[in-house]
């Protein structure tokens, strides 16, 4: 078995399969995000292996698997009072979206009957018949398919389950990347952005000061996603990670001080820039956007002659900032750090 060439079978396949429904957003992910999301999991999920000394080819596999059936999720069910509905493992139970076109995971997905699995369930059981199609011995399929599995973690396991669901290392790996990537740092800044923007656009205007000073609420949420990871070099990186992400709210508001530069040169540029493409925005082409055309440009003004000398060491400070931000944000979507 060509086994790159494999990879590059399944990626394309999650890829088309993603772009098998219409719809945009969905609550918290839309159409590119799941896409890009999965890549980065992936990445970390390696990572972390490396780290944790795990079966990276599985982790390769298992990650690019493991959301095949999440563009079924739609809206979260709720009860009369408002309330969301919770399955008996305290899963969140979403509408089921129907894709407007079918492939062979469609297809798989309607002949084992999974309408109303969560999505992690579902997931295994289209990874243990993909892989199948493919010359991967029986025992990395199995295994393929459990991690896939254990990518979300039911609540109040007994200590016997959760042995048997999280004795092997790469189920840990995946389940810790999964959690890490849309909460924990810059990857899930990015996440908090889009979605606190786009709500706020729809309920009329994005206050960019409200927002960078509430930040800590949303920060100091996320230190219990750190202290429950299950890896000792997950719960290092998001803890690294996490300290970051306070480190970026104390440049922040620090550039609220100085609004006008810090808006066209700075990390409140950025913040900007981003709520500017709310509807389906896309991880790596922001990413290139800001590489390419906005940190250039605003080097070209900064070193406009009419600027007065204290205007421009603000504006190169300010583009200091943006610089090392992404650089960061770049490594974390790679899986590093």
């Amino acid at each position: 078995m060509n086994y790159d060439q494999v990879l590059n079978e399944l990626e394309t396949l999650v890829n088309e399969t993603f772009g098998l429904w219409d719809h945009n957003r969905v609550g918290f992910q839309w159409r590119h995000y799941t896409w890009n999301h999965t890549m980065r999991v992936r990445a970390m999920s390696m990572e972390l292996g490396r780290r944790e000394g795990g079966d990276v080819k599985l982790l390769e596999v298992a990650g690019t698997l493991h959301d095949i059936t999440k563009r079924y999720d739609g809206v979260i069910l709720t009860d009369d009072n408002g309330k969301r509905i919770l399955d008996h493992n305290g899963f969140w139970l979403n509408e089921m979206l129907k894709p407007a076109r079918d492939n062979v995971v469609t297809e798989l997905y309607n002949k084992h009957n999974l309408q109303g699995k969560v999505h992690h369930e579902s997931g295994a059981v289209i990874t243990e018949n993909i892989l199948g199609m493919f010359d991967f011995e029986p025992a990395f399929v199995e295994a393929a398919t459990s991690v896939v599995l254990a990518h979300l973690k039911p609540m109040n396991l007994t200590a016997e389950d959760f042995k048997l669901l999280y004795g092997s290392i790469e189920n840990q790996i995946l389940y810790d990347a999964d959690t890490m990537d849309p909460n924990i740092g810059y990857t899930g800044f990015f996440r908090n952005i889009h979605i606190h923007a786009y709500f706020a656009l729809q309920r009329g205007n994005f206050h960019l000061e409200e927002y960078v000073r509430n930040l800590p609420r949303w920060i100091n949420s996320k230190q219990e996603f750190v202290d429950k990871l299950l890896t000792e070099s997950s719960r290092e990186v998001a803890q690294a990670r996490q300290d970051r992400n306070q480190q970026l709210f104390t440049q922040m508001v620090a550039e609220l001080d100085d609004m006008e530069i810090n808006r066209k040169y700075g990390l409140l540029g950025i913040i900007e820039y981003f709520v500017s493409e709310t509807e389906d925005p896309h991880f790596l082409n922001q990413l290139e956007y800001l590489r390419s055309e906005w940190l250039p440009t605003r080097h070209n003004w900064a070193a406009e002659k009419e600027k007065s000398a204290s205007e421009r060491e603000r504006a190169e400070a300010a583009l200091k900032r943006v610089d090392n931000f992404l650089i960061l944000l770049e490594q974390e979507g790679r899986g590093e750090i």
